[in-house]
């Protein structure tokens, strides 16, 4: 099992929580009013999360909105996600992810390249909807090009999400009350990820900022198994605004719990929000 198994699972489950919520209470407040089509996706936002586990330092993540261009008509949003892990006596992994999804939130495109000691191996994703479709390839970098090991055509029966575009799905739906059922591409088998958006209001606390960060919350469980055991049931909160920024996680992985916290973040005017009534403190 290639070590970029556990990059697919640690995006789509960047805002997991498990087993255990928040530790500040409930407290009463009101939902950020609906968001203006379009209004979370921001070319230039950049968002760094750290990713810790007990007082280990497992490496970072950050994430990124390059570009939108318009394709046949249609919005195109280009992301990037850069992770970097050293996770002690296991891996030293590298790892770039880039996604390409319209602003409806679908995937049209979707690239990982991991590199570690042993090489540097690359897939590529190409959805044809038109043709019920999706175009995989793998294999690795050398010096003397991209060698393609394994070509497949796969059918589709649903738009659907990669890795990367799930990220920007859940923070576009995360507002409503509703449950989704979306098709999600891990490697190349098509499987489910359940979301339960709650609208349930909360309060976390960060090392970013000296206040609490008002935030909404949502569940649900992925179909797929990551490297380490990473599966199963998963609990978020983004920020209660029309920015809907992913805060804090703890994920369950086969060793226990990861924190994966909002560290910095580059979105011109947008800072974590307090919570209701203290917005002027």
């Amino acid at each position: 099992m290639s070590p970029g198994w556990f990059v697919p699972a640690l995006v789509v489950l960047l805002m997991s929580l498990w087993p255990r919520g928040p530790e500040a209470p409930l407290r009463a407040g009101s939902l950020a009013p609906p968001p203006p089509p379009g209004t979370m996706l921001q070319v230039g936002e950049e968002l760094t999360y750290k990713v810790k586990y007990l007082f280990l330092n497992l490496g970072s993540i950050t994430i990124r909105i390059n570009d939108r261009r318009f394709v046949n008509g249609r919005a195109r949003y280009a992301a990037t996600a850069f992770i970097d892990s050293r996770v002690p006596l296991i891996t030293d992994l590298h790892v770039r992810f880039d996604s390409q999804f319209d602003e409806r939130v679908f995937s049209y495109g979707w690239t990982a390249v991991d590199s570690t000691k042993d090489g540097v191996y690359v897939r590529n994703i190409q959805f044809d909807y038109d043709r019920d479709r999706m175009m995989v390839d793998r294999g690795e970098r050398t010096d003397s090009g991209y060698v393609v090991e394994r070509a497949d055509t796969i059918a589709l029966a649903n738009h659907c999400q990669d890795g990367l575009s799930l990220y920007y799905y859940a923070r576009e739906h995360v507002l409503e009350r509703k449950e989704h059922n979306v098709p999600t591409v891990i490697d190349t088998e098509q499987v489910n990820t359940y979301i339960n958006f709650t609208t349930e209001l909360d309060e976390v606390s960060i090392g970013a900022v000296d206040y609490d960060v008002s935030v909404v919350g949502f569940d649900g469980r992925a179909e797929f198994v990551g490297i380490f055991g990473l599966t199963g049931g998963f609990e978020g909160w983004f920020s209660n605004d029309q920015a809907r920024v992913p805060i804090v996680a703890y994920m369950n992985v086969i060793v226990g719990s990861i924190k994966v916290e909002l560290e910095s973040w580059n979105r011109p005017g947008w800072s974590p929000p307090r919570p209701p009534g203290e917005e002027d403190e």
